[in-house]
């Protein structure tokens, strides 16, 4: 199982180097203008993976309000981390990453949420490997336009194209440490279970402060509905590859699952 995950990681990492389209004239104009669109997209799909999460972990803890309150406590950590460390928070516009302080603050927070994209990635994969495809997707997704917009605000800042590309990898590599934090960290269901929910509570934030469309943005109501529409086809379009990946069989009969067999297996 660990092979799969850091493959997966490595998978994530690539998009680190998505930047370099802005090196492309036609593809640098195409993001500039519709980079919103496919932050709207990325909304959608997040929803449904934080939701797939959020259904394992009604499997893996009997107690729902116990598995609400965990999901509740992953949502609050992750304002309490942006409230504190407001260079956490993701940015997906140029405007928007310079006035949070620029380049070096946007790598801090990017190295932050790497670490939890690895810290969410384990559990995903420990509860089924179609569960971690989908985390894994949408994780890819969701990094590349911000190591788009990343690129741009390093560009800006007065990095070289290689300067820029090698310092997203490099930051990117940060995952394999949330990984490593994760994995040794998941001894026991009960802990696989509380790991899941304040992962799928630390995406539902990402969801509903970083990606959703705000009405505020929007000067007309067309503009918020279209919007609203992608972020809908994110939905489901993810809700198909979920599918298609087999999860329907993920939240089926747990009852012949061997958590020990399979947790040591994956060791």
């Amino acid at each position: 199982m660990l092979l799969e995950i850091s493959f997966a990681a490595a998978v994530v990492m690539l998009a680190s180097l998505s930047g370099v389209v802005f090196t492309q004239g036609f593809a640098k104009r195409f993001l500039e203008t519709r980079l919103p669109t496919l932050v709207s997209f990325s909304a959608g799909v997040f929803l449904v993976t934080s939701g797939a999460l959020i259904l394992e972990v009604f499997h893996v803890i009997t107690s729902v309000p116990q598995a609400i309150m965990f999901v509740v406590l992953g949502y609050a950590g992750a304002w309490a981390l942006h409230f504190l460390l407001p260079e956490t928070h993701h940015h997906h516009g140029t405007d928007c990453a310079k006035k949070h302080g620029g380049a070096r603050k946007l790598l801090v927070g990017d190295g932050i949420h790497n670490i939890a994209d690895g810290i969410i990635l384990v559990p995903a994969f420990l509860a089924s490997p179609a569960l971690g495809l989908a985390v894994t997707v949408s994780i890819v997704i969701h990094e590349t336009l911000q190591e788009i917009s990343e690129f741009f605000v390093l560009r800006q800042a007065g990095y070289s194209v290689r300067r820029a590309l090698l310092t997203n990898f490099l930051i990117s590599s940060t995952i394999f440490i949330g990984i490593g934090l994760s994995y040794f960290a998941l001894t026991t269901k009960t802990l696989e279970g509380v790991l899941l929910a304040v992962s799928a509570g630390f995406l539902l934030h990402v969801v509903v402060h970083d990606l959703l469309p705000k009405p505020h943005e929007y000067k007309t109501v067309q503009g918020l509905v279209s919007q609203l529409g992608v972020v809908c086809l994110g939905v489901i379009l993810m809700a198909l590859v979920t599918l298609f990946l087999g999860e329907a069989h993920v939240h089926g009969d747990h009852d012949g699952h061997d958590y020990d067999h399979d947790h040591e297996g994956g060791r």
